[in-house]
């Protein structure tokens, strides 16, 4: 299984509390949210400060094919020693069977392109990337696809903090797709977003670096995700793994009939 879909689910089933008996401070306490870190392929240095900064994961992004090819050998020649996973737009069943080989823990989708053989393949996360535009019927169809989660893309752009309209946005999407949820979080949003995001449920963030202070971004969305509360409140909602409903027979009441 993905080392990451583990953390997401250690994450929903635990509530960011902490495991197991005994003395509170000996007990290890699970974070409320992960952090990935996006790194563009390549970039070595922004790779190494994301690991050392003990972020959950890193995400490889490119935009030319030969690029990646080259970044992914030397990723898997580095022995990376936490789950990293790359964006496809494209991908084939054996580029995905590559890619496992590699090491790649998980995969970012675009469902417009990828082929659905790929959604087979169980040996590796698959995250499907969808965003405002999707209809909701879309989005409720994909709790029935083979896929681990969903990142919910920027709705307003990367240059503003999240809207209510934006937030009613993400919890149409959210809702109707049932996955566990992961946000992409550009440069230029603000870290108070990150608790209108968890609230939401979501419980991982996908964060952009840049070559400008990837450290202090980093610091402040761990530093953020550790505030958040550890208890939910009356009618709030913290979790998007939702059960389905039981499907039943619908009935109606009869009808009455008229007096004369």
């Amino acid at each position: 299984m993905s080392k990451l879909l583990e953390k997401l689910e250690r994450i929903s089933e635990g509530g960011g509390q902490p495991l197991g008996f005994g003395a509170a401070a000996n007990r290890a306490k699970i974070s409320p949210m992960v952090i990935v870190a996006s790194v563009p392929a390549g970039n070595a240095q922004l790779a190494t400060i994301a690991v050392e900064s003990g972020v959950d994961a890193i995400l490889m992004t490119a935009e030319h094919q030969k690029k990646r090819d080259e970044v992914l050998a030397q990723l898997s020649s580095a022995k990376i020693n936490i789950p990293w996973g790359v964006c496809l737009d494209k991908g084939t069943r054996e580029e995905i069977e590559q890619l496992i080989e590699m090491g790649c823990d998980f995969v970012i989708l675009a469902p417009a392109e990828t082929p659905a053989a790929v959604l087979n393949e169980e040996r590796i996360g698959k995250v499907l990337q969808i965003d405002a535009s999707l209809s909701d019927n879309l989005a409720k169809a994909i709790n029935r696809l083979s896929v681990d989660a969903v990142l919910l893309s920027t709705v307003g752009g990367d240059e503003a903090a999240i809207t209510v309209h934006e937030l009613m946005v993400y919890e149409r999407l959210a809702a109707a797709a049932r996955k566990h949820l992961l946000a992409a979080m550009p440069p230029a949003l603000p870290i108070d977003d990150i608790e209108s995001l968890w609230r939401l449920g979501v419980r991982g963030v996908v964060v952009e670096l840049t070559a400008k202070n990837p450290e202090l971004r980093l610091s402040q969305v761990k530093e953020a995700i550790q505030k958040l509360p550890t208890r939910k409140k009356t009618g709030e909602r913290i979790s998007a793994m939702l059960p389905l409903p039981t499907p039943q027979a619908e009935t109606e009441p009869p009808e009455e009939e008229d007096e004369e």
